[in-house]
């Protein structure tokens, strides 16, 4: 989860490339596996990835928790606001 002031998203830690977990870099994410690199928004920036990290759904939850939904991927770009 990720956040810019009042707005906040979920991008996917899971490398499109092999599967890896990226890590966050100094312009936003890169994978320790194959050298794949992805902007702040998910975009890929170099390496093999062949695809941007998914964007996740989010909702707050009836107690105010935050809740990432998985099994729902949205357009990238598509905040959520707080």
């Amino acid at each position: 989860v990720i956040r810019e002031g009042d707005k906040m998203a979920a991008i996917s830690t899971t490398c499109t490339h092999l599967g890896c977990i990226v890590g966050v870099a100094d312009t936003g994410f890169a994978c320790p596996c194959h050298g794949s690199r992805y902007d702040q928004a998910g975009n890929v920036t170099g390496g093999p990835a062949p695809k941007a990290l998914p964007w996740f759904e989010l909702s707050l939850a009836p107690n105010g928790a935050l809740e990432v939904d998985k099994s729902n991927e949205i357009k990238a770009g598509k905040w959520f606001t707080v």
